[in-house]
């Protein structure tokens, strides 16, 4: 099995591991790895961000910016609804989000290893 042209090989990651990791996890753009990974780092400290807040923490005014990205992270089960809460940027209830309990686990190794791939 020949490895995608989209990846290039970083001398951390074994050729096998990439072959494994693009088989079961979808290629990530730049903007889903962005959102990706605020969700994450907003959950480790015991935040469950709305739509506004990540935006909001990745720098733009416009939520529009990622909620795009956002439903497509969802639609590849990498992220889930974390229920609803009242917006501190809007003043709006709103839902929330967290990183799916599919890849809880493997979240850190998804993100290490899409930031290794566009080395």
């Amino acid at each position: 099995m020949a490895l995608s042209s989209r990846y290039h090989l970083s001398h951390n990651i074994r050729q096998t591991s990439l072959i494994a990791f693009g088989e079961e996890f979808p290629h990530l753009g730049k903007r889903q790895y962005e959102v990706l990974k605020c969700i994450r780092d907003l959950n480790h400290h015991g935040i469950y961000p709305t739509d506004r807040e990540i935006a909001k923490y990745l720098g733009y005014a416009d939520p529009n910016r990622v909620r795009p990205r956002r439903h497509e992270l969802m639609q590849y089960g990498l992220i889930t609804e974390a229920g609803k809460k009242i917006c501190p940027v809007s003043g709006r209830l709103a839902i929330t989000w967290k990183i799916s309990s599919r890849i809880l686990d493997k979240i850190d190794m998804i993100l290490k290893m899409r930031e290794e791939v566009r080395e």
